[in-house]
């Protein structure tokens, strides 16, 4: 049976390129797709997820907000997914119910990080330690 993932993500290029990558594996079905915290609470309910892939640049409610909610309602692992590097950020994520933190510029982490994250581990994209990493500001401050 295959993991059931719903992708919430405003940019709709990155959208619709994580929905083709995404569909290639034959492990994952891709159940829904949304650009926004919104649609998605409207959403999930009757796409019956096994994962939310989130990104944390959301219009309207971030996607910390959105991890917070769809932990309060439901019993369903989220993976962030994020162009965003700042360690605080990640910490911030994590503290909001994440239980994954995948870059954006390593697509092909995905599919392990769901597998990972599935099987109740936490999982945190490779190149988050990376020392050079000096992003500064809180990227979701409009």
């Amino acid at each position: 049976m295959p993991l059931r993932v719903y992708i919430v993500e405003d940019d709709p290029t990155m959208r619709e390129m994580l929905a083709d990558f995404l569909a290639r594996n034959p492990e994952i079905e891709l159940c829904g797709a949304r650009g926004s915290a919104e649609e998605a609470l409207l959403d999930l309910p009757a796409a019956y997820p096994s994962v939310v892939l989130v990104d944390l640049s959301l219009p309207g409610r971030s996607g910390l907000e959105l991890l917070c909610e769809i932990n309060e309602r439901w019993d369903v692992p989220c993976l962030v997914l994020s162009g965003h590097r700042k360690k605080d950020l990640v910490d911030r994520a994590l503290a909001a119910g994440a239980r994954g933190y995948v870059l954006k510029d390593n697509p092909l982490e995905i599919p392990g990080a769901i597998r990972q994250v599935m099987q109740g581990e936490i999982y945190l994209s490779t190149s988050l330690s990376d020392p050079r990493d000096t992003e500064s500001g809180d990227p979701l401050q409009a």
